[in-house]
């Protein structure tokens, strides 16, 4: 676990929805472009990133465990105290495993775009198929970097 600086709850909200629901809006405008007048395009599409959004953060959550059941057997080793002169509570801690983002958003995109591939008249296979891997990796990505960062709220219940 490391430490991040505190964010302000309204932008990391705003980040949050951003990424779910900006995620499903670039997907139907991506099945748009890659298969015209296709409603199963379309609804493969919009479910992609946000599938990929709500599987990464659960695995980052399970993830997450080892370390703190560490930190938990560490803390009933010093009697509960910490050990640093810094006072930890006021920290927010970001736990490890958010790197779970690239490999959901890349294996559910390109799931995906096998389905959109398969659809698509006016483009190949192989590029569609690599359009939405790549869109897949950008996604994963960005919210792995803005997890990183502290911008995207750790799940706590």
């Amino acid at each position: 676990m490391h430490s991040g600086t505190p964010r302000s709850p309204l932008f990391t909200v705003a980040i949050f929805f951003g990424l779910f629901f900006g995620g499903g809006f670039v997907g139907i405008q991506v099945s748009r472009a890659m298969a015209p007048e296709s409603g199963l395009a379309e609804f493969v599409s919009f479910l992609t990133l946000p599938a990929a959004f709500v599987i990464g953060i659960t695995v980052w959550a399970g993830a997450a465990i080892p370390a703190a059941v560490r930190r938990l057997i560490r803390l009933i080793r010093e009697g509960g105290r910490v050990s640093s002169g810094k006072d930890r509570a006021t920290e927010a801690m970001i736990p490890p495993g958010s790197f779970a983002f690239v490999p959901s958003a890349l294996l559910t995109s390109t799931l995906a775009g096998g389905v959109v591939a398969m659809i698509s008249r006016p483009f190949g296979f192989f590029w569609v198929l690599f359009l939405y891997s790549a869109l897949g990796l950008v996604y994963g990505v960005i919210c792995w970097r803005l997890a990183r960062a502290g911008y995207l709220p750790f799940p706590r219940e």
